[in-house]
C-alpha cells in the first residue's frame, strides 16, 4: 500500500512540475481579427485587435494602413485618426491586470483591387505601471480582383461543356 502511496505522489509531483512551466511561458499575443475572408472593391471590413494571455491594465495601438487602398469609416469613441495612423487607448475600468483584450471593430471600406496590410503595435502597461512587451501584429486583406472572378467563372463554363 505505501509502495502505490509513493508511486501516486511521484507522479503528482511530477504532473506539478510539467504544468507550472507550461503556464509561465504563455506567450502574450496581439492579434488582428476579420469579420471577413475575403472582399471586394467598395465593400466594408471590419477589424478588432485582441490581446491574449498577458495581464494588462492599459495600452495605446497604433493603427497603420495604406489610405490609397483603404479609407477609415469609424471606430471606437477612444480612438483617433489621422492620415494613414490610427491611435487607439484603453484603461482598465478597475485599475486592475485584465488577461485579454479585445478591441471594439475599426471600420474600412476598400478602395482598391489590391490586397491590404494592416499593421498594429503598441505600447502595453500592467497595474503597476510597468511595461509589458507584447510583439507586433499584421494582417493581409485579401481583395478580390473582378477580372479573376470572371476568368474563374469562364473556366468553369468552359469546363461544364467540354464535359
Amino acid at each position: 500500500m505505501k509502495k502505490i502511496k509513493n508511486i501516486i505522489i511521484t507522479f503528482i509531483l511530477i504532473l506539478i512540475t510539467l504544468l507550472i512551466p507550461l503556464a509561465t511561458f504563455a506567450q502574450p499575443q496581439m492579434q488582428i481579427i476579420s469579420d471577413k475572408q475575403t472582399i471586394k472593391k467598395d465593400e466594408e471590413i471590419n477589424i478588432k485587435v485582441q490581446i491574449t494571455d498577458t495581464p494588462i491594465a492599459a495600452c495605446t495601438l497604433e493603427i497603420y494602413f495604406d489610405i490609397s487602398k483603404l479609407e477609415y469609416i469609424k471606430g471606437p469613441e477612444n480612438s483617433n485618426y489621422s492620415n494613414n495612423r490610427i491611435i487607439y487607448t484603453w484603461v482598465s475600468s478597475t485599475g486592475r491586470n485584465q488577461k485579454e483584450l479585445e478591441t471594439e471593430k475599426f471600420q474600412f471600406k476598400v478602395l482598391q483591387e489590391e490586397n491590404n496590410n494592416i499593421a498594429v503595435f503598441g505600447e502595453f502597461y500592467n497595474e503597476q505601471g510597468e511595461k509589458v512587451e507584447i510583439g507586433n501584429s499584421n494582417i493581409e486583406l485579401k481583395v478580390e480582383n473582378n477580372e479573376s472572378n470572371i476568368n474563374q467563372i469562364t473556366e468553369n463554363i468552359e469546363q461544364t461543356r467540354s464535359k
